[in-house]
């Protein structure tokens, strides 16, 4: 024993200090033995999920549904007035009303154009202006035809005001008491207006067949029409007028500027905007004109070098 304790003097006198029973402890409690577990460390409280919005699916504006809310149905909506079409959900007018008169056979365009070999078989287009004039759902089809007559070649005027034209030749047609109405007029009317504006400097002239029609527009120029108007000629089927359904008392004016042999037919130009036929235009087969012309269509116009 006395031994034992000179050799912890010694290893005190060496600077070692004896190990006390309190740091001892110390060190038992921060290691990991057998049957002690160590201290966990508090847990963090979790955050309470937070829900995200879902993404709308983005809809294009010209397909959003409430474009369908802003329309009544078609079987709550009054139907259209005597004059007006209905086309793909668009209101126009039509607006072509004539009375028969004998003087109209004085001056026939039969006399002022010449032989022409095989005319169906000829190809011909005058030009039209760059763009076609709307006259929306006024009745005021002859002004648009008759401005259109001016604006196309070979008279090509640079302007041309067809709902002037037209309130113009409903003071001096043959229907008293529809000025300033949204009623129409006579080709025969709007033709007056042309020559007391100095804007054709000759004689109007009348076809009496699509033969003398088209001979006229395969050699002089456009001709201005006023007719029948089919249901099936407001919807053209790959851009070819169709005399299906019933035409009633509607009547159109219209302007054929052009013939094409491929699908023997005239190139006709409406006033219904460039979203109509085939940019505004359409054809209309040759025996259709026939047709018309049969049932009281006029087809007028005037020579103009």
């Amino acid at each position: 024993m006395a031994t034992s304790g000179a050799k912890l003097r010694r290893i005190g006198l060496l600077g070692v200090r004896p190990i006390k029973k309190k740091s001892l402890a110390r060190v038992a409690h921060l290691l990991v033995g057998k049957g002690n577990a160590p201290e966990q460390m508090p847990k963090r409280k979790a955050k309470p999920a937070t829900t995200k919005k879902k993404k709308k699916k983005r809809i294009a504006p010209v397909s959003h549904p409430i474009w369908k809310q802003a329309r009544r149905s078609a079987a709550k909506s009054p139907a259209p007035v005597e004059g007006h079409v209905l086309v793909d959900g668009t209101l126009f007018g039509t607006g072509f009303i004539q009375e028969p008169d004998p003087q109209d056979n004085d001056f026939p365009l039969g006399a002022v154009i010449g032989a022409v070999d095989d005319p169906r078989s000829q190809e011909k287009v005058w030009q039209l202006p760059a763009h076609l004039l709307n006259q929306g759902s006024t009745n005021s089809c002859v002004g648009h035809a008759c401005a259109h007559f001016i604006l196309a070649a070979p008279i090509m005027s640079h302007s041309s005001d067809a709902i002037a034209l037209w309130r113009r030749a409903q003071e001096i047609d043959e229907f008293p008491g529809n000025e300033g109405t949204n009623t129409g007029t006579s080709v025969r009317a709007g033709f007056k207006v042309l020559r007391e504006e100095n804007l054709i400097t000759t004689d109007y002239r009348w076809a009496t067949n699509a033969d003398e029609a088209l001979r006229f527009v395969l050699t002089r120029g456009p001709v201005v029409v006023g007719s029948k108007w089919y249901p099936g000629m407001s919807q053209p089927t790959n851009g070819i007028m169709r005399l299906s359904g019933s035409a009633g008392s509607t009547g159109h004016a219209y302007l054929l500027f052009g013939f094409s042999p491929d699908h023997d037919a005239f190139l006709m130009a409406n006033s219904w905007g460039p979203g109509w036929g085939i940019d505004g235009c359409a054809f209309l087969p040759y025996e259709a004109l026939d047709q018309l012309m049969e049932q009281g269509g006029a087809v007028c116009s005037a020579i103009e070098d």
